[in-house]
């Protein structure tokens, strides 16, 4: 799944996986407390009891347990903790749907974790693994179209999604959340990206995406703008109208194919000479990124960012850091750096 399907697509997967599994599980890590005692969610376990099948500890000491409980059961039994296994139903399927509203609901400490749903024999037919951000069916090609088609959205991986306009068609329907495109070849992003209204979370990496066109700067909910590629032309003042943004990470003098020999252009002639003023719009922002750029001095306006906890402005061409970054004091992490060279061994860039 490129994001977990939520509200009434959450609820008709839900019942698509009790229709096809045997059991669910449910999972207790580690760092629980022991005897249970302030959990929040002690009433969705109660009122699952009637549903359970099994309950499985699972120590960290034995490694080797842990490896074929995944291999035999299940990606759910990936470290030690307490792992509660129920019967499928409709009525523990009701507990399910009335908990949460999406997948990545099931998280510690509103809810048990990693909601997983077993084949009979063991194997997922559908799997969450909340703190990696990954979901997924194990389903063919051809059960995922008909699904898809069926539960708007429920938007899962195609092999027919390495062309982008099917990629695009796909995440505009199902209005995804999030949403990654590379291998592309791309060099320019189609503008139907600002249809994307409800994406929070958009990650390029494009060697020869040298511009950002203006519906990127139209997603008025997104929350993270991560962009690679060999040279980016500049940052806008449109970046100023993502008022939700908590992180914006540009690295240049990347590529997502490079050829022997392969190296970037010199940091002087990227395009990326500068932070726009408008850059202090964004009150929300937290962590900056901009890798290898041409920038050689920071606007005064990056001091009005009150929430910034992480800026990182690595092998740009920055002499000194102002004094107004020591003024910043939510800061926690400062890395301007000016000098880079590449390793002739690895082919990486190195400080």
């Amino acid at each position: 799944m490129y994001t977990d399907p939520r509200g009434e697509a959450y609820r008709q997967v839900i019942d698509l996986a009790v229709r096809n599994s045997e059991r669910f599980v449910l999972g207790e890590k580690g760092r629980f407390p022991a005897d249970g005692g302030w959990r929040r969610y002690n009433p969705i376990l109660e009122a699952l009891e009637p549903y359970l099948v099994e309950t499985i500890k699972l120590p960290g000491s034995n490694r080797e347990e842990i490896r074929q409980m995944m291999e035999t059961y299940s990606s759910a039994f990936y470290t030690e903790g307490t792992y509660y296994i129920y019967a499928c139903c409709e009525e523990s399927g009701a507990v399910l749907k009335q908990a949460a509203n999406r997948l990545s609901d099931w998280v510690y400490p509103d809810l048990p974790e990693d909601l997983c749903f077993l084949r009979e024999g063991g194997g997922d037919y559908l799997y969450s693994v909340v703190h990696e951000d990954t979901y997924g069916m194990d389903i063919t090609e051809e059960e995922a179209v008909v699904l898809m088609e069926r539960i708007t959205g429920l938007f899962l991986e195609l092999e027919a999604h390495r062309d982008l306009d099917c990629l695009l068609e796909d995440a505009i329907k199902h209005q995804t959340d999030r949403l990654y495109v590379s291998g592309h070849r791309l060099t320019e992003l189609p503008e139907r990206i600002r249809e994307l209204t409800e994406l929070r979370d958009l990650e390029i990496f494009e060697q020869d995406l040298y511009q950002l066109p203006e519906g990127v700067f139209e997603l008025s909910k997104l929350e993270r703008l991560r962009i690679m590629t060999a040279d980016l032309e500049g940052l806008p003042a449109s970046i100023g109208k993502l008022k939700n943004l908590r992180e914006l990470s540009i690295s240049c003098g990347s590529s997502d194919r490079p050829a022997p020999g392969w190296r970037p252009k010199p940091k002087e002639e990227i395009g990326l000479d500068r932070i726009p003023p408008e850059i202090g719009e964004l009150k929300q922002l937290e962590q900056l990124t901009i890798q290898y750029s041409s920038i050689q001095e920071l606007p005064a306006e990056l001091e009005k960012l009150k929430n910034l906890r992480s800026l990182d402005l690595g092998s740009s061409m920055i002499k000194h850091k102002p004094d107004f970054l020591f003024r910043m004091h939510k800061l926690e992490s400062i890395h301007v750096a000016q000098q880079a060279y590449w390793s002739e061994e690895t082919g990486d860039e190195m400080e």
